[in-house]
């Protein structure tokens, strides 16, 4: 009999060497470090930069690739970090970096593989690690100054890939042994909303949520909308699909605003969507628990489990570069570049055929000819 163990992400708290990981603001996580690119950017969140103002937040680096990637502008960047190393002095940078504060708050487990030494402790004792690649999910918060306003952008990474369009499920865990892997998907997937991008202005962000409930071959569509409704984190909804009966939260918190898939007081969820699959391509993240509990005999006993936390929808946003540059070398590289003159309007047609005695001893009758040419 295989059975699939479900534990509430309210109720548990992670630890790990890396410091607190619980539902408190963090620093930045050791699974964001590093350059991270697109065809449009270069993204950097742990500069090292930090504004004591505003409660020690973060101001992360963008450099965007303007022109066709043909220059490099840096567009978001710490004042010291400006006054260190002096911006080009053109058109595209007359105005100053824009100085963004970011803070990190954590939506899952991060897990990270057994070699790199960092294991996170979960509250009953177990430890969650990485089968596969480091993963993790946060609510990037920023705040653009001088206005007040916290803007969020929630982001997961799964290995060197970083993704804006991802749901998380409560850690639920099968034997090791296990075959059937298909067992990891089922569940309850909840959405933290998605965000325009990584920007130097407010990005725009969905006003609506949609999770996903798996069960063996079916997967139900869940639709959250934005509401006035206080929040409640024990509210529950129901759905039926004519045989079997589910329950998921009535309210989902996310982006700093209150989502209801029922409204009112009701609890049942009508016109629910079927299908047989998720909407796109996905990406699990691999983790692995370590539990600890005791036999018949009453002998402490370990054993392995594994599950999945984050599911990741479709293409990644940013991908991890290979660190071999610096982005003072990936900007100097890149503008030193000079692109080649377009090619001429006429081929060229080898040596000018022109007889300067046309010129020299121009015809006695030259006027009318000129006059000709102009009819």
């Amino acid at each position: 009999m295989l059975t699939v163990c479900l534990f509430a992400m309210g109720s548990v708290y992670a630890q790990s060497s890396a410091g607190d990981l619980s539902s408190e603001e963090e620093l930045v996580p050791l699974a964001l470090e590093g350059i991270w690119e697109n065809y449009s950017r270069y993204v950097i969140f742990d500069t090292g930069y930090l504004s004591n103002n505003e409660g020690e937040s973060y101001i992360p680096q963008i450099v965007l690739r303007m022109f066709y990637q043909w220059y490099n502008d840096r567009a978001a960047e710490s004042s010291e970090y400006t006054a260190d190393t002096n911006r080009d002095q053109n058109d595209t940078t007359d105005t100053p970096a824009q100085e963004m504060l970011v803070r990190y708050v954590p939506l899952t487990y991060e897990s990270y593989p057994l070699e790199s030494g960092i294991t996170t402790e979960l509250s009953n004792g177990d430890i969650l690690y990485s089968s596969g690649e480091m993963s993790g999910a946060w609510d990037i918060q920023i705040v653009y100054p001088p206005s007040k306003t916290v803007y969020h952008v929630p982001v997961c990474v799964i290995g060197n890939r970083l993704y804006l369009d991802f749901v998380t499920k409560n850690l639920g865990t099968i034997s090791m042994d296990s075959d059937d892997d298909e067992l990891i998907i089922d569940g309850y997937w909840r959405d933290w909303g998605e965000a325009s991008g990584i920007l130097i202005s407010p990005p725009y962000n969905k006003t609506e949520l949609l999770s996903y409930f798996v069960s063996g071959s079916s997967v139900y569509y869940i639709r959250y909308w934005r509401t006035n409704m206080e929040f409640d984190n024990g509210a529950i909804a129901v759905f039926s699909d004519g045989e079997d009966s589910f329950e998921v939260p009535k309210h989902l918190r996310a982006q700093g605003q209150v989502y209801t898939c029922v409204n009112g007081r009701g609890s049942k969820i009508r016109n629910i969507t079927k299908s047989n699959a998720l909407p796109e391509e996905y990406t699990l993240n691999e983790v692995t628990v370590e539990r600890h509990g005791y036999d018949d005999e009453g002998n402490e006993i370990t054993w392995l489990e594994k599950g999945a936390t984050i599911c990741a929808l479709g293409e990644p946003y940013l991908t991890l570069t290979d660190g071999t540059r610096t982005i003072e070398q990936i900007v100097a590289e890149a503008n030193a570049r000079k692109k080649p003159l377009p090619p001429p309007l006429f081929p060229p047609h080898g040596i000018l055929d022109f007889d300067w005695s046309i010129v020299e001893l121009p015809p006695q009758n030259w006027f009318k000819r000129n006059a000709q040419l102009g009819k």
